[in-house]
């Protein structure tokens, strides 16, 4: 069943709300998956308990595949909460999506370096089970 929701993102540097119709659907995750690495490309401080967006490597996340943490911290300083990029969260799972951030929360204080991994990614191969609708934005 459609239903009207709002998505909120931020564009050009602008938070911009729109309603769309959606719809619910179901898919089946491949059992292989591809392992990827969230790298930091900028030298930061953190504090313990700051939260911080930090810029990381480029990962080309390909449509119709579905992203999960790892669940291990790799990074004595920090854990990565969410990444952000092109595409965001407001773009759908049957486009091709770009991580360019991470968004931190400190564990300890101290420096991160360009290089150092801040965590690990799966991706999965998915395919639906039924037809997916495309969201429809509604004025």
């Amino acid at each position: 069943m459609p239903e009207n929701i709002n998505i909120v993102s931020k564009e050009a540097g602008k938070i911009r709300s729109r309603i769309v119709q959606a719809t619910p659907y179901e898919f089946t995750m491949a059992t292989r998956a591809k392992w990827e690495m969230v790298i930091a490309d900028e030298d930061i401080t953190i504090g313990a308990g700051r939260f911080e967006k930090i810029k990381v490597k480029k990962i080309n996340i390909q449509k119709d595949t579905l992203a999960l943490p790892c669940a291990f911290n790799h990074h004595a300083l920090a854990s990565v909460l969410k990444l952000g990029g092109k595409g965001g969260a407001s773009a759908p799972v049957e486009q091709d999506r770009v991580v360019e951030s991470a968004y931190i929360m400190g564990v300890e204080s101290g420096d991160i370096r360009r290089g150092d991994l801040l965590a690990v990614i799966n991706v999965f191969p998915i395919m639906f089970a039924r037809e997916a609708t495309n969201p429809i934005e509604m004025l």
